[in-house]
Order: structure tokens, then sequence, then C-alpha cells
């Protein structure tokens, strides 16, 4: 598929990856032909769309067991499931509304919630977003009769927020998904 070169142009996007310092090219050579990836304009992070993405981790990993190299250009991916628009005043409201729908998912299991800002340096506090969407998380679930709670230390599950430039991305990342794919980091 044809990689796209102007930073954003990219609507749709369900992966984010990042390089190791200056391997981004090298990178994004290495994942041609399985799907769409382009810069963000961030050193090091590139956002793509993946037909399937356990197709996409399943080749991921065993290329990187075939070359040994290309762990040493990859430092991460994180699946993302949805990809939504904001602004500063309505990123909260959104991430709720969306985060909502991964309670099934999130069942009975100890997690936390991680974001990366990409964007909006000085205007949108990571932590904060962090704190806000674990406490709404755990209120709604518990009111649903779930027995999830937060746990920084062995997380069965992590809610992943991505921000870059003022599109959104969420996900969940879990035990299983990190041990199969080692190159799953959350930060």
């Amino acid at each position: 598929m044809a990689l796209k070169e102007k930073a954003g142009a990219m609507k749709d996007w369900n992966v984010v990856v990042t390089s190791y310092m200056h391997q981004e090219k090298r990178l994004l050579q290495e994942l041609r032909g399985l799907g769409e990836f382009q810069p963000t304009g961030f050193r090091a992070v590139l956002i793509g769309q993946v037909h399937d993405i356990v197709e996409f981790l399943e080749i991921l990993r065993e290329r990187c067991e075939k070359k040994p190299f290309l762990p040493e250009l990859l430092s991460s991916v994180v699946p993302i499931r949805k990809v939504f628009p904001f602004t500063l005043d309505n990123l909260m409201a959104r991430l709720q509304e969306e985060a909502l729908a991964l309670g099934p998912e999130i069942g009975d299991r100890a997690f936390y919630v991680r974001m990366q800002r990409r964007g909006h340096k000085g205007e949108l506090s990571s932590q904060e977003v962090e704190q806000a969407l674990d406490q709404f998380l755990k209120e709604e679930l518990s009111g649903r009769g779930q027995k999830c709670h937060i746990d920084f230390v062995a997380p069965e599950a992590i809610v992943v927020v991505e921000t870059v430039h003022n599109q959104c991305g969420l996900g969940l990342v879990t035990r299983e998904l990190k041990e199969r794919y080692p190159f799953i980091k959350i930060k």
C-alpha cells in the first residue's frame, strides 16, 4: 500500500508504532506491505492502518524472530480500537463515552489507564487524564457489578490512550497480549 507523506493526513489508524531514535525510515521500509503507515510529525512515531490487527501482530512477531535486526528498529507497537477527533474541551467526555465500551472486556480484572500525549504540550496533562479516566471507569464498572480495580503493579488490562495532534486513539491491552507480543510496550 502507498505511504502517505503528509503527517496528519491519515484519518483512520489502528496501530501506533514507535521506532528507536533515527530508525523511523528503516522501520517504515520493514513495515511495507503490512498496511499503510505514515510519520506523525513527532520524532520516531508512526501511525498505521492494518487490515487485521492480530494478523499484523503475528506477522511482526515472526519477522522479529527471523530478522534479528528488527527489534533494534522497533521500539513499540500499540493496537488501537477506536480513533476519534477531539478538542481540549471535549476530550474527557469523549474518552469516558468510548472507554465504557471496553467495560465487558475489563470485567473483574485489575487495570489502569495509560496515556501517551503527542501534541498539546502545556495544554493537556496525561497524568490528569489517566487519573480521571481510571476513577471514572472504576466507579462506572463497579456500579454495574464488576469487581475491577486499579492496579499499577500487576495489571491484567491496560486502557491505552494515544493522542496524535487532534486525534485520539483508544485501545485495550491485556496481559496475554503483552506476553504473546513483547513489542507491545505500554510506558
